[in-house]
């Protein structure tokens, strides 16, 4: 009787692993899906974000400039910054 027990204990046990092991496997492949999803969406909003420069640069070539070396700017003194950022945490 105690091996007929153990043995019903033991493939309860396994009956349980599977389970565990066939949702961390369907989790993996929804996180995987919305990955994919998460690029494709950042493709788009890469693409709007170019379309709206473009189609301010037509409304107000002066503007645009003005913000494209603005952005430089920024862009630059972030760089600057990263380094001595990187630097202050050791």
């Amino acid at each position: 009787m105690h091996g007929e027990a153990e043995s019903v204990a033991i493939r309860m046990w396994r009956d349980r692993v599977q389970v565990r092991e066939q949702e961390r496997n369907e989790a993996l492949a929804r996180a995987r899906i919305a990955e994919e999803k998460v690029a494709l969406l950042k493709a788009e909003t890469d693409r709007l974000e170019a379309e709206v420069a473009r189609l301010r640069a037509l409304l107000d070539p002066g503007e645009s400039q003005a913000r494209a070396e603005t952005e430089a700017q920024m862009d630059a003194l972030r760089r600057a910054l990263l380094p001595m950022l990187a630097g202050s945490e050791t």
